[in-house]
C-alpha cells in the first residue's frame, strides 16, 4: 500500500474515532446542578435580593422561586419541596420562615433535614430559633452603626438614644446596648409586655424616654408596636412634639409625607443576596450543613434621610449628605 493510501486510511480512522467520541459525549446526560428553592414574599425588595443571589449561583446551582401570599399553606410548601427536591432553601420574610417552620416540624424523624438560610425578616435570630440546620442574615443593622452614621450628619448630641420594645426582644436590645457602650453611647430602653395594653404601655415608654432626655429615638422593626394604628395614635403625635431624630429600619417610615422617621440605615438588597449566596456555597462545601442558629449581620448598608424633616428641624445642609445614599425631599 502506498504512502498516500496509508495516510488516507490513518486520517479516515482518526476522523471516525473523533466522530464516535463526540457522539458518545453528546449522548451522555449533562451534570445536573443542585437545586435551590427560594420561598419569598411578593415585592421589589425581594426580587432584587433574589437577583443578587441568582447571579452569584447560576453557574453552580439551579434556582427556583416560590412566591407566597396570605393563602399559602404549609401543604403548599410541602408540595413545592417535593417538586423541586432542593438541596437548600432560602427563606425571605417572616411569613416564609413561619410556613417553613410548620412544614419542618411535621416531618418524620427519619426525614433528611434540608438546610435553610433566612433573610429579609424582622429579628431573624429569634424567628429561626429552634429550627434545624438553619442559619440566616439579620435585617436589623446594629443600632451603633445607625447612630455613628447619624452623628456624621447631625450637629447635635446623640450620645443617649432611647428605644421602647417588647419583652420578647430584651436579649436583642441588651446585645445592642453593649455595642453602643463601646462607642460611648448610652442606650436607654423601656420594655413593655408582649401582650396586653400595647398602646397604653407604648405611651408610658415614650414618656420615660423623654423624661430621661434621650437625644434620638430608635424604632424597632416590630409590627406589634409599629403599625398604622399606633403610628397615627402614638408615635407620630409624640415625635412631632418631642422633635428629636427618629432612627428607623425600613424605608417607608422615612417617607417625607409621613413626617415620622428622620434617618434609616437598611441592608442593601443586592448585597444581601450575594452574602446569602456565599453562605449557600459554604454549605455546599460542608456537605449541605449550615451553622445552626448563626445569624450574620448585613455587610453592606443603604443610608436614607428624610431631608424635608431633617433640614427643617435639625438644620442639616445638603453639604453634610455626601455619604447618604438616598435623600428624600
Amino acid at each position: 500500500m502506498g504512502i498516500k493510501m496509508k495516510n488516507f486510511v490513518h486520517c479516515r480512522c482518526l476522523g471516525i474515532g473523533i466522530f464516535c467520541f463526540l457522539v458518545v459525549a453528546l449522548s451522555m446526560p449533562a451534570h445536573a446542578k443542585d437545586s435551590l428553592l427560594v420561598i419569598r414574599a411578593h415585592g421589589r425588595d425581594y426580587e432584587q435580593t433574589t437577583a443578587g443571589l441568582t447571579n452569584e449561583l447560576e453557574e453552580d446551582i439551579s434556582v427556583t422561586e416560590f412566591v407566597i401570599g396570605k393563602k399559602t399553606t404549609k401543604g403548599d410548601i410541602a408540595r413545592k419541596m417535593r417538586d423541586v427536591s432542593p438541596r437548600i432553601v432560602v427563606l425571605m420574610d417572616n411569613s416564609a420562615i413561619i410556613l417553613y417552620r410548620k412544614y419542618q416540624k411535621e416531618l418524620p424523624a427519619s426525614a433528611p433535614v434540608i438546610p435553610s438560610v433566612s433573610l429579609m425578616a424582622a429579628f431573624t435570630e429569634l424567628v429561626i430559633r429552634g429550627m434545624k440546620n438553619a442559619a440566616g442574615i439579620s435585617y436589623e443593622v446594629p443600632i451603633v452603626t445607625s447612630i455613628v452614621n447619624l452623628r456624621a450628619i447631625l450637629d447635635m448630641p446623640t450620645d443617649k438614644v432611647g428605644i421602647v420594645h417588647r419583652e420578647f426582644f430584651r436579649e436583642f436590645v441588651s446585645r445592642n446596648a453593649a455595642y453602643c457602650a463601646n462607642e460611648n453611647i448610652d442606650l436607654v430602653s423601656y420594655a413593655i409586655p408582649d401582650k396586653g395594653r400595647i398602646k397604653s404601655n407604648l405611651n408610658k415608654g415614650l414618656k420615660f424616654l423623654k423624661k430621661n432626655g434621650v437625644g434620638a429615638i430608635w424604632v424597632p422593626n416590630d409590627s406589634n408596636i409599629v403599625n398604622n394604628r399606633l403610628l397615627g395614635s402614638v408615635w407620630i403625635p409624640f415625635t412631632r412634639k418631642y422633635k428629636k431624630p427618629v432612627i428607623v429600619g425600613v424605608e417607608i417610615l422615612v417617607n417625607p409625607k409621613l413626617d415620622f422617621g428622620t434617618f434609616a440605615v437598611i441592608p442593601d438588597n443586592i448585597s444581601l443576596g450575594i452574602q446569602a449566596a456565599e453562605m449557600i456555597l459554604d454549605a455546599m462545601d460542608n456537605n449541605w450543613q449550615v451553622e445552626t442558629g448563626m445569624v450574620a449581620s448585613p455587610r453592606s448598608v443603604y443610608k436614607i434621610i428624610n431631608f424635608r424633616q431633617a433640614g427643617h428641624q435639625f438644620n442639616i445642609s445638603e453639604e453634610n449628605l455626601q455619604d447618604v445614599d438616598k435623600v428624600l425631599k
